[in-house]
């Protein structure tokens, strides 16, 4: 009977030394955020808040072409309860959608850039002025004139900056087929009057 309790109480103290000895294992958590998928044949999709209540989604889709495709744009106003969309056909991918209200009248515009494919990345912009009961205008923008657009090969950055809309590229040599890049950097500013965008250049810089 002794021996039975000794041997029972060695087997005890053995689970009690092992529980107290024994580290749990440390709990692995990623770090990375996790990427959303579009369902196919989504490709691209931003939801701009333009106020409390009023939100415009930006998606594109298409099949069978990853250079050509089409864009909605969703207008929500679930204030008013009035939901409208604008459809039209794509050139290049969406790489970045921002509204601003560049002529400062109170009815902000909504700006989509894409970016074309392979050598020259050339840049397109689509551009819808709303008002306040949903209606839209599309602004057109103004092609490179023959000055402007002396040395341009694509390959443009957008941006706005003190609220003002930026364009900068850089230029290449014309003056023989391998067109080689000079280095310099061509930088254009847009304004908006009576839904007209006008471009001026406003400097020539070194890269």
């Amino acid at each position: 009977m002794n021996f039975i309790r000794i041997i029972s109480g060695i087997a005890l103290l053995a689970v009690l030394f092992s529980s107290c000895t024994t580290e749990e294992k440390p709990r692995i958590v990623s770090n990375k955020p996790e990427v959303k998928k579009i369902m196919a044949p989504f490709r691209y999709h931003k939801a701009i808040e333009v106020k409390p209540g009023l939100t415009l989604d930006i998606v594109s889709w298409g099949r069978g072409s990853s250079s050509v495709g089409a864009y909605m744009i969703l207008r929500s106003d679930s204030t008013h309860l009035n939901y409208r969309s604008t459809t039209g056909e794509l050139d290049g991918r969406i790489v970045d959608a921002w509204d601003m209200d560049l002529d400062s009248d109170g009815n902000p515009e909504l700006y989509i850039q894409s970016k074309g494919e392979g050598e020259g990345s050339y840049l397109s912009m689509y551009i819808y002025e709303y008002n306040e009961s949903g209606s839209n205008q599309q602004i057109r923008f103004p092609d490179l004139g023959s000055t402007l657009k002396k040395g341009y090969k694509g390959n443009d950055s957008v941006y706005v900056k003190d609220g003002k809309l930026m364009r900068e590229f850089p230029l290449y040599s014309t003056e023989d087929t391998l067109s080689k890049a000079t280095g310099e950097i061509r930088k254009l500013e847009y304004s908006l009057r009576s839904n007209s965008l006008n471009v001026k250049e406003i400097e020539k810089t070194e890269n």
